[in-house]
């Protein structure tokens, strides 16, 4: 089974190259994408408490598929965090353990607490290590090109994109669990909402490079109105 990841100690460049479509002489040399997204860094705060608004930073931007693919390319892959915490390195003050790598449209900020966000929620799982690195690739390759492609449905319900590094440590010092999570901007019309897990639940059971679909994870559903970071 060959799965849609983009760390080549998890899919060898060989198995995923299906993926990539010959070039078409018909296409324009840009191809933008419907919205601009940045992507930001929240880092953990060593000893005292951090409020969240300081401990993000934006670290790229993207409005092209031409933007997106160097940039995705330098982020880690959710099967890189089941060996390692991510880490930002500065030259002021050395390494930063990175808790959350989040993608947002621009203009929204990744906080709950942000007009765009207020009203709404988000969709999380919760993925055990067990369930293996080339999967976990997949489930969040499979979010992030369905979302900044603008093909998850109802596309401008959504807002962002979390992969939380607050991996929970088994025996032996092995990582346990991933979260990832798709905002939306309100959660009043309960049909849309409905629809929007719906369609995500389907889109991260893609088998991308297989052209079918797997099983399908349940997501939970929070509001944003009755939560607080986590």
């Amino acid at each position: 089974m060959v799965h849609l990841s983009f760390s080549s100690s998890v899919t060898a460049p060989d198995d995923a190259a299906e993926f990539e479509e010959e070039e078409d002489p018909g296409v324009p040399e840009e191809l933008p994408l419907r919205h601009t997204w940045i992507v930001w860094q929240q880092l953990a705060s060593p000893g005292k408490s951090v409020p969240y608004e300081q401990s993000t930073k934006q670290i790229a931007s993207m409005n092209s598929v031409e933007d997106f693919w160097p940039v995705f390319d330098r982020l880690p892959q959710p099967s890189d965090l089941l060996t390692r915490r991510m880490a930002e390195k500065t030259q002021e003050d050395g390494s930063h353990v990175v808790d959350a790598l989040m993608i947002f449209r621009d203009g929204v900020l990744p906080q709950w607490e942000d007009a765009a966000n207020s009203e709404g929620g988000h969709l999380q799982f919760h993925f055990k290590a067990s369930v293996g690195a080339a999967q976990l690739d997949e489930y969040w390759n499979n979010l992030v090109l369905g979302t900044l492609g603008n093909t998850l449905e109802p596309a401008e319900m959504i807002t962002g994109l979390r992969l939380v590094d607050k991996v929970t440590t088994g025996k032996g010092g092995v990582p346990s669990m991933v979260r990832m999570e798709v905002w939306f901007g309100s959660a009043s019309d309960v049909q849309a909402v409905a629809a929007l897990q719906k369609n995500v639940e389907r889109c991260v059971a893609t088998r991308t490079l297989e052209g079918r679909l797997g099983s399908i994870p349940k997501a939970e559903l929070k509001h944003h109105k009755m939560t607080r970071h986590q």
